[in-house]
C-alpha cells in the first residue's frame, strides 16, 4: 500500500545527471591541480559596480545611522494646562453642592428654632405643615412605641 507521498511524487523538476555527486570532486580536482588556472574561473562574474561606489556609499550610509533632530513637545506645559482645567470643573462643579449643604443646614436651624420660640402660638395644622413625610412616619413610631410601654 503507498503512502500519500509517494502517490504525490514530483514528476518534473531539477535532475542531475547519473553519478554527478560521485565524480564531482574528482572533476574539480583535475581541473584545479593545486595550481591557479585562469581558464577555470571565469574573467566576468556578471555582476557589476557602478563607479565610485565605495567612495559615495561611506556618506549615505552615514547620513542614514547617525541619529537625525526630532521635534521635542515638552510635556510639562501640557500637563499643566490639563491639570488647571481639570481644578477648575471641579472646583465650579463641586462648589455649589458644599453652599447648597451648608444652606440647608442653617434653613434647618433656623426652622427648629423658629417652632421652640413660637411653638405655644403655632397651630397643629401649620406644624404639619413644616414636616416632611418622613418626619410624620418617625413621629407615628415614636407615638407606637410610647404607648407600647
Amino acid at each position: 500500500m503507498k503512502t500519500d507521498l509517494e502517490n504525490n511524487k514530483l514528476k518534473s523538476g531539477f535532475k542531475t545527471p547519473d553519478d554527478y555527486f560521485d565524480n564531482l570532486s574528482d572533476t574539480i580536482l583535475s581541473k584545479w591541480n593545486g595550481t591557479y588556472n585562469s581558464e577555470i574561473i571565469p574573467k566576468n562574474t556578471g555582476f557589476s559596480i557602478p563607479d565610485d561606489y565605495f567612495s559615495n556609499n561611506e556618506s549615505k550610509l552615514i547620513d542614514t545611522i547617525l541619529p537625525q533632530k526630532t521635534k521635542v513637545i515638552s510635556l510639562k506645559a501640557t500637563i499643566l494646562k490639563v491639570t488647571s482645567i481639570a481644578a477648575v470643573l471641579l472646583i465650579t462643579i463641586i462648589s455649589p453642592l458644599f453652599y447648597n449643604a451648608s444652606e440647608t443646614k442653617k434653613t434647618e436651624l433656623a426652622a427648629m428654632n423658629y417652632l421652640e420660640l413660637n411653638s405655644e402660638e403655632l397651630s397643629v395644622y401649620e406644624i404639619g405643615q413644616l414636616l416632611e413625610n418622613e418626619d410624620i412616619s418617625e413621629l407615628e413610631n415614636e407615638l407606637i412605641y410610647n404607648d407600647l410601654d
